[in-house]
């Protein structure tokens, strides 16, 4: 019986994350808080919690995620055309 542990099946995309660790890219801005992230490699999707670590993106998360963006955009453009600054 031959082992050989450097075949092609052995290092896929997973095993790579789980030696290395995931290359996280930000795909997604929702505030000054939160992001969404997605690994390069083995396309996990990620997502910031309320301490700032990353975590999985679940569909429960991605619905609050989706809400904290439009909130966000709503008080921008509010701010912008409804209460534009002052200028002295």
């Amino acid at each position: 019986m031959k082992l050989n542990y450097l075949t092609q099946g052995l290092v896929n995309k997973n095993y790579r994350c789980s030696l290395l660790g995931h290359r996280f890219v930000e795909t997604k801005k929702i505030n000054i808080h939160f992001s969404e992230y997605q690994c390069d490699v083995c396309k996990l999707q990620a997502t910031n919690d309320s301490r700032g670590q990353k975590i999985t993106l679940t569909s429960k998360l991605k619905d609050i995620n989706e809400t904290l963006f439009y909130l966000n955009l709503k008080k921008q453009f509010i701010s912008k055309f409804y209460f534009p600054k002052k200028e002295q």
